[in-house]
């Protein structure tokens, strides 16, 4: 797919790190204010972490545990956040068999593609076509697997947005009928890496983790808005998975609500709503 301009929104923090990047697919400004939201979580197979056998151990918890509990802690955050202006629909909210059912179908209608981080340059036709060739060739991505209860990723290093592509609209109008909603906000993937860039850091065991929730916004009729990336970072000695949540989930949060919603005056943008979240 062809878009617009890309976005590239860096937000301050203690330690330097780009927070927050979108890619846009729409030259208007996207705005959620009093919109019913449908909020949809990654598929367990879109976990991926260097850090899984660390936390299993520290937590008491195997590999399936940790993903089920970082995905509540997804949804509550973004819930919380979004829900003072936006009217959201969570999963974790609903109750009955049928649950289940609905999330399957949506994962059975989506595929998950990604678009490199790369600046937008103008090139001739043979270039083009090389680039098309090569992407073909070489930027397929392979979903992750839970073998033996532990989380198996194929590691791909490059930096990416990993959007959400609707393979068919009979899906979002069928979750629209049900859930009255005007826009789908899908959670693709939560990715923990380790931060080896500083070796000196490294050597001393005091790098960083860099954590990141990758999401993309479609409106109902099947019009793609954005994808975007949220990043933060924590230190490699936290492996209390409810500290893991409590630190950093809201900030994660604020930055897609960063890039969904426009500032209003009474309200900072860069304000944190994380105290009494996690207690």
């Amino acid at each position: 797919m062809r878009y617009l301009f890309i976005f590239i929104a860096l937000s301050l923090s203690l330690n330097g790190l780009a927070q927050h990047s979108t890619l846009r697919f729409t030259d208007c400004p996207i705005d959620l204010n009093r919109q019913s939201l449908l909020l949809v979580p990654f598929e367990s197979k879109m976990y991926s972490s260097d850090i899984n056998k660390k936390l299993a151990e520290a937590n008491q918890m195997n590999a399936q545990e940790i993903i089920q509990r970082f995905t509540a802690a997804i949804d509550q955050s973004i819930l919380y956040t979004f829900q003072e202006r936006c009217d959201v629909s969570s999963f974790y909210q609903l109750e009955g068999q049928d649950i289940t059912q609905d999330l399957n179908y949506i994962f059975d209608n989506l595929e998950l593609d990604y678009e490199l981080v790369s600046n937008t340059v103008e090139k001739s036709r043979s270039e083009k076509l090389k680039e098309k060739l090569k992407k073909k060739k070489d930027n397929s991505y392979q979903r992750g697997s839970i073998q033996g209860g532990q989380v198996v990723t194929k590691r791909d290093v490059r930096e990416r947005y990993m959007k959400a592509v609707v393979k068919d609209q009979k899906m979002l109008d069928s979750m629209h009928f049900k859930f009255d909603n005007k826009f789908f906000l899908f959670v693709n993937q939560l990715d923990i890496r380790n931060d080896y860039s500083d070796m000196i850091a490294v050597q001393q065991g005091s790098y960083d983790r860099i954590i990141q929730i990758h999401y993309t916004l479609y409106q109902k009729d099947g019009t793609i808005l954005t994808t975007g990336i949220s990043k933060t970072s924590f230190p490699s000695r936290q492996n209390d998975i409810n500290q893991i949540i409590k630190n950093n989930f809201p900030i994660l949060a604020q930055y897609i609500y960063d890039d969904l919603f426009p500032p209003v005056e009474e309200e900072s943008s860069s304000k944190l709503k994380i105290k009494n979240l996690w207690k």
